[in-house]
């Protein structure tokens, strides 16, 4: 019996974590893993699966893939009547049963935790057995449609690491690891928390894994643990082993800010930089909005540990924003925005409310005047405190701040403006505002474009140098001079001089003046002019030496 275990990824450098635990736990019948993109040419998904001559294809669904996944399922079907196809996963889990009467093609769902019963289904499908006694799985039984109960949740130490020595395929891949399942609390917009039950992988275990990516020269490893220092004591260990074993392998994890205490942030500032990468959800500093959604935060905790943890510099911090909660009106997550961004932490993302089957919230919809999207993923379009206008711009605003803001392209400009607007949500508001009126976010604009339309909108004294400092120190854009050929020349000259050379650029003595010339850029900047060498990442004023 042939089984394939497939996904549509969000992106190609994702790692689907789901199929690996599943196909190790069920190596017995040596499933073959194939991951495509949600960007893939669907025909050329459907003709690649055909290929496999699977007898059973499993598809692990989400919300970015599930609307593509029963496509291709009932193209493949239609092909191979026989093929049987199985879905898992938490969009497919909270209303199996009609989404296998609209989808006459699917086989069966298996809901919650997939390993145990996907292993039982698999013996069932190769026995030609009954499949009533597997557990957790949605079924068809002539023109009914049954459900078994639940599985028990079993225990993460049940199941083996889900990598082997293939891990090394995966170059300039983002690998995903769960050293923990659930979550303590019980947001409303979230699936995690169903029962409040957190299962820990042994410590011990958890070591040995970790040494493992570290030994295979893993850049990134996201654990996709939903509360990572639920245990706090536990999450200091191994951050304390990731420290003393550290190489080239960096580690993102999502944390409960305010669980962060005087301990950990002391180990923390120890850290390699580059070695730890955090994701801490704010979503809305309105305390109404907290309460609503069953969130259990003190954005004045959250915020301090946070601002300890940037003084050292050795860890990039990511806060997450919702917009289109309970409560949370334009004002109110302005509100929201000027707080969390004061922090300034190395990125800020605006995200969007998702009604995700089975969360209490869409449960709630009625109850605050929720209209999303019904088709996945769900997003919000309004509620009775933000209207649909209201959401659009956030979204415009949404784009500007990865552009400006989380970019790190515009860092001088940035704060430069947070230092004299009033607001900092007023800023990315004012941007908008001359997009909108220069139809700007109906075409693609380049990178250098960005920086000029920026001098255009903010005129204080001293701008735009802020404005060219921060386009001279990006590789990434094109300079433009005044007097371009005289100055390039004065550059030359001022490169001709073995005295210049030796003061400023010592490392470079023994080349020539023109390729010195390809490792640098110049400016005219602040009242003179400055060099930028981005070998050293060093802006160095050079006026005194340098002559037009």
């Amino acid at each position: 019996m042939k089984v394939v275990l497939a996904t549509l990824n969000a992106k190609y450098i994702h790692v689907n974590l789901a199929l690996r635990s599943i196909g190790r736990y069920c190596e017995d019948f040596n499933p073959e893993i194939c991951e495509y993109t949600v960007n893939d040419n669907v025909d050329s998904i459907i003709a690649s699966l055909h290929m496999k001559k699977a007898d059973v294809i499993a598809f692990s669904c989400y919300i970015w893939n599930v609307e593509k996944v029963l496509y291709i399922s009932q193209c493949l079907k239609k092909i191979k009547p026989s093929l049987k196809i199985i879905l898992g996963g938490h969009e497919v889990s909270h209303d199996s049963q009609s989404i296998m009467a609209e989808n006459p093609w699917i086989d069966y769902i298996i809901r919650g935790e997939g390993e145990k019963p996907m292993l039982s289904l698999l013996g069932a499908i190769r026995g030609n057995f009954d499949v009533e006694n597997v557990s957790s799985l949605t079924y068809r039984r002539g023109d009914n449609i049954k459900e078994t109960p639940l599985a028990e949740h079993g225990s993460l130490n049940e199941y083996p690491i889900a990598y082997d020595e293939s891990i090394r395929e995966f170059k300039g891949k983002i690998i995903y690891y769960e050293s923990s399942r659930g979550c303590p609390f019980n947001c409303s917009y979230c699936l995690s928390g169903d029962n409040r039950r957190v299962d820990f992988l042994e410590l011990e275990r958890v070591k040995k894994e970790l040494l493992f990516f570290i030994e295979n020269d893993v850049p990134l490893v996201k654990f996709v643990d939903r509360t990572f220092n639920a245990d706090k004591e536990r999450a200091k260990e191994i951050w304390k082993f990731i420290i003393e074993n550290s190489k080239n392998t960096c580690f993102h994890f999502e944390l409960a800010g305010s669980l962060i205490d005087e301990e950990t942030i002391k180990l923390l500032k120890t850290a390699p930089k580059g070695i730890i990468q955090f994701e801490i959800g704010v979503q809305s500093t309105n305390e109404k909005t907290i309460s609503a959604i069953g969130r259990s935060i003190e954005f004045e905790k959250v915020r301090d540990n946070v601002e300890k943890l940037l003084e050292a510099d050795n860890i990039h911090i990511h806060l997450d924003l919702i917009a289109g909660l309970p409560y949370e009106d334009y004002e109110s997550f302005k509100t929201s925005f000027d707080e969390v961004i004061k922090v300034r932490p190395h990125v800020l993302q605006l995200g969007f409310l998702k009604l995700l089957k089975g969360s209490k919230l869409r449960n709630e919809a009625e109850k605050y005047g929720y209209k999303y999207k019904e088709k996945a993923p769900y997003e919000v379009m309004e509620n009775d405190f933000v209207s649909f206008d209201e959401i659009i711009k956030l979204k415009f605003i949404e784009e500007l701040l990865e552009r400006y803001y989380n970019s790190g392209d515009f860092t001088r400009s940035m704060d430069f403006l947070f230092e004299r607007e009033e607001s900092a949500f007023g800023i990315f508001e004012k941007i908008y505002d001359y997009f909108t009126q220069n139809a700007l976010f109906d075409r693609s604009v380049s990178l250098e474009a960005h920086y000029e339309h920026l001098e255009k909108i903010f005129l204080y004294d001293g701008f735009s140098d802020c404005v060219r400092a921060d386009r001279l120190t990006n590789k990434k854009a094109k300079l433009s001079y005044e007097n371009e050929k005289e100055f390039k020349e004065a550059c030359f000259e001022f490169l001709k001089k073995k005295e210049n050379v030796e003061k400023y650029l010592s490392a470079y003595i023994s080349l020539p003046p023109r390729k010195i010339y390809t490792k640098l850029r110049f400016e005219k900047l602040f009242g003179g002019v400055y060099l930028y060498d981005a070998s050293q990442n060093k802006l160095t004023e050079i006026t005194e030496d340098f002559q037009i």
